[in-house]
């Protein structure tokens, strides 16, 4: 049986904590503020991206790690 506490390996919260930095585009220089993409500014579409992305895993890790165990009755 596997340790409640420890469900997820510890790579998948530095992914998390990669993505999470990446949604705050504090890493763009200023000069970059307000070019625009598609009519939005970049800060915005990183933002997106970064969140866009940060779905994503979060779906393939429930898929991949979150298994849930087979409720059999006690009177079995």
């Amino acid at each position: 049986m596997k340790d409640p506490d420890n469900v997820f390996p510890p790579w998948v919260w530095a992914v998390y904590t990669l993505l999470f930095a990446l949604s705050i585009p504090w890493y763009l220089p200023a000069k970059l503020e307000m070019q625009l993409v598609m009519g939005l500014p970049l800060w915005l579409v990183s933002a997106i991206a970064a969140i866009f992305l940060m779905a994503c895993f979060s779906t393939w890790v429930i898929y991949k790690f979150w298994q849930e165990e087979a409720s059999v009755p006690e009177n079995f």
